[in-house]
C-alpha cells in the first residue's frame, strides 16, 4: 500500500508492540466444512473467550466449543459442548454482565434453532441479534437473560442480503446499529433508537460491496464501518458516522490489492480502530493488522490513508498453510488479542484455531488529529480513587461536552456540558461508586475531539 507518512506518524509506527508467538486454541481433525467458524469476546477481567461452532457436513450440531484464554493466550478451561439461550453463545463474566459472541455465527437454520450473525448485550443483560436469512431478509431478536423470547425474528428489512452477514453495534446511548450489504451492490446501513422495537435503514454508498462489512461505536457515540469492496481490485474501506447519523469521514480507502478478505474491527480506549484481514480467500498466506484514527472529522470527506492509518499494514501471521477468519479484541490495557484459523480451504484435512497477541499495548490512544497532536488533557491523579480533576486548555469560548466511558463504551458520568469561558480549565470529576478498572474521558469542544485513558483503583 502507497503511502505519504508525515514525521509524526512515522514514530508511532516505529514504536508499535512485538506480537507473541501463535499458541494452539484447538484442533479439528479431518474438518467435514470449508471453515470453522471461530468467535471472539473478551470480559472486563480481560479474560478471553473463543467460541467455535460444531456444526460440519457430517454432524450438523447447534452447539459450540469453548476455550476461555487468560491474556497471555494460554487456555485455561475448556468447556464441550457449550452453548447459550436459543443457541446464541453468551457468557457472563463474574460481574454477572453477559457477552454476546458474534460477528459471525452462522448464519443459517440448523435442526429447528436460528443461529444469529452478531449481537450486543444492553444495561439489563438482554442479548440483542441480528440475523440474514435465505438472502432475502434481515431479523432483529431479544432475549432476557433467562433466554426468555422478548423480540423473536422481527423482520427489519427485506432485500438481498448475504446469508449471515450482519454486523451489530450499540452506542452509549443504547442505540442499535446494523450494518450488511444488499445485493453486493449497495452498503446497508439501519438504526434504531428504541432498543430494536423499530429500525430505520438507508443506502450509505451505492458500490460493490463484498459480504464483510464490520461496524463499532465508539464512547463519543460514532459509528465506525469497515468494508469490502469489489472493483475491479479489491479494497477495504472505512467509514464514520457522527452520532445524528450524518457521515463524518467518507468512503475512504485504507488497504487495496488482487485480494482483501475478512476485515474484523474493535475500538480501543482512545477510540482509534484496529483491524485485521487476510490477504485471500481460499489461499490466506499472511494476516494482517493495522489501526485506523478514530477522531477524524472531516465534513463528509473521504480522507487519503496516509492520514487514516496509525498503525500501517503490518504481517503478524504467516504460513503456507492457509490462513483464515481472523477476529480482534482490546484488552484493558489496549492490547490486541487475535483468533484466527489455519486449514486447508474446503471440507477434509485438519484444521486449528490459533491465538496471538501483542506483548505491549499500542501508544496510539492519545494521537489526535492529522498531525497527530498528542491530547492536552490532564487528569490528576491517574490512577485515582473517588474522585479526580481534569484540566485542559480552551482557545476562545465555547461549548464543552465532558463525560466519562467504562471500557465497553457505555456511559458512566456525564460532567459537562457547559459554556467555558477561554484559557486554563480545571473540571472536578466525582467517581464515587463506579467499579475499579479502566476508563475513558471524552472532551468534545467544536471540532475538537479529545480522550485519555483514567484508571480507577477500589475505592
Amino acid at each position: 500500500m502507497k503511502r505519504t507518512t508525515i514525521v509524526a506518524l512515522a514514530l508511532l509506527a516505529t514504536s508499535q508492540a512485538s506480537w507473541s508467538e501463535r499458541r494452539l486454541v484447538g484442533r479439528y481433525p479431518n474438518w467435514d466444512y470449508w471453515w470453522l467458524n471461530v468467535r471472539l469476546a473478551i470480559d472486563r477481567f480481560d479474560t478471553l473467550y473463543c467460541a467455535v461452532s460444531r456444526y460440519n457436513y457430517s454432524h450438523s450440531d447447534p452447539e459450540h466449543d469453548l476455550y476461555v484464554l487468560n491474556t497471555a493466550g494460554d487456555t485455561v478451561r475448556v468447556q464441550r459442548p457449550w452453548h447459550g439461550f436459543e443457541y446464541q453463545p453468551i457468557v457472563a463474566d463474574a460481574a454477572g454482565r453477559n457477552l454476546y459472541i458474534g460477528q459471525p455465527l452462522l448464519g443459517m437454520y440448523v435442526g429447528a434453532n436460528f443461529h444469529m450473525d452478531a449481537g450486543v448485550t444492553d444495561d439489563s443483560n438482554c442479548v440483542l441479534t441480528t440475523n440474514s436469512q435465505g438472502n432475502d431478509s434481515i431479523y432483529f431478536t431479544r432475549l432476557a437473560p433467562s433466554g426468555e423470547r422478548l423480540v423473536w425474528r422481527s423482520l427489519i428489512y427485506a432485500g438481498d442480503p448475504w446469508v449471515g452477514r450482519t454486523s451489530l453495534a450499540q452506542d452509549p446511548r443504547g442505540w442499535l446499529h446494523m450494518t450488511s450489504e444488499d445485493g453486493m451492490e449497495r452498503l446497508l446501513y439501519c438504526r434504531s433508537t428504541d432498543r430494536g422495537a423499530s429500525w430505520s435503514c438507508d443506502t450509505l454508498a451505492t458500490v460493490r460491496v463484498m459480504s464483510h462489512v464490520r461496524c463499532v461505536a465508539t464512547p463519543d457515540t460514532c459509528l465506525h464501518i469497515v468494508y469490502r469492496t469489489w472493483t475491479g481490485g479489491v479494497q477495504l474501506r472505512y467509514m464514520k458516522l457522527r452520532p445524528d447519523g450524518s457521515v463524518a469521514v467518507g468512503p475512504s480507502v485504507f488497504t487495496d490489492g488482487a485480494e482483501r478478505w475478512e476485515p474484523t474491527v474493535c475500538a480501543d480506549t482512545g477510540g482509534n480502530l484496529r483491524v485485521v484481514y487476510v490477504d485471500a480467500s481460499q489461499d490466506a498466506h499472511n494476516l494482517y493488522y493495522t489501526v485506523l484514527r478514530g477522531d477524524l472529522e472531516t465534513g463528509g470527506a473521504p480522507v487519503p490513508d496516509s492520514v487514516l492509518t496509525l498503525v500501517p499494514d503490518t504481517v503478524i501471521q504467516t504460513d503456507p498453510v492457509r490462513l483464515a477468519g481472523p477476529k480482534v479484541c482490546v484488552d484493558s490495557h489496549n492490547r490486541s488479542h487475535v483468533i484466527f484459523e489455519q486449514g486447508v480451504y474446503g471440507s477434509g484435512g485438519d484444521k486449528y484455531v490459533y491465538y496471538t497477541g501483542e506483548e505491549s499495548g499500542q501508544p496510539v490512544e492519545e494521537a489526535a488529529g492529522p498531525a497527530g497532536r498528542v491530547s492536552s488533557i490532564v487528569v490528576r491523579p491517574n490512577p485515582a480513587r473517588g474522585r479526580a480533576r481534569v484540566e485542559f486548555s480552551l482557545e476562545s469560548e465555547r461549548t464543552v461536552r465532558l463525560a466519562l466511558f467504562d471500557a465497553a463504551g457505555r456511559l458512566a458520568r456525564r460532567v459537562l456540558p457547559g459554556r467555558l469561558p477561554a484559557g486554563r480549565q480545571s473540571v472536578r470529576l466525582d467517581c464515587a461508586g463506579l467499579a475499579a478498572g479502566v476508563y475513558v474521558i471524552a472532551l468534545d469542544a467544536g471540532e475538537r475531539h479529545e480522550r485519555v485513558r483514567l484508571v480507577l483503583g477500589e475505592q
